[in-house]
């Protein structure tokens, strides 16, 4: 008789701890904080995706889509997973991480499309305004955001 093999399934979610962003692309970096703007206020919808993709467009002309698509899978499946204590460490690593692969240029053009997205659903919720104090400080740029929407 045959043996019965027992197989466990996972699900495709990324372990925390496998996360370093040390090892960051550009790319990757600007998208996971994109994603830590977008699921600050615990959603992620049309809007924020568009502004997004225009980030990436504005400063990576040349990317690949289906490898901006699986960084921002990663990161949504990181953040959504991660504690509130854990999302705010993440985000200062991942500024962190932005400011040294990102030149001052690139930077100074991050900060108009971090606002855009901030604003992109119409309003801005405190969590909002929270990640962008830590952009403004971290990047030492302005992002102007209109707290009355």
């Amino acid at each position: 008789m045959g043996k019965l093999i027992v197989v466990w399934f996972s699900s495709n979610k990324q372990k925390k701890e496998n996360l370093v962003t040390a090892d960051m692309t550009p790319l990757q970096a600007v998208t996971h904080l994109c994603a830590c703007i977008q699921l600050s206020d615990g959603d992620a919808n049309f809007e924020e995706r568009k502004s997004w993709l225009n980030t990436i467009l504005t400063l990576f002309p040349s990317f690949s889509q289906d490898r901006a698509d699986k960084f921002l899978n990663e990161a949504h499946t990181y953040i959504n997973n991660a504690t509130k204590q854990e999302f705010i460490q993440h985000t200062e690593k991942i500024l962190h991480r932005v400011n040294e692969t990102l030149t001052e240029d690139q930077i100074k053009l991050l900060g108009p499309k971090l606002k855009d997205l901030i604003e992109a659903d119409g309003i801005v919720m405190n969590s909002e305004i929270e990640i962008a104090e830590l952009v403004e400080n971290n990047l030492s740029i302005k992002l102007r955001i209109d707290k009355d929407l």
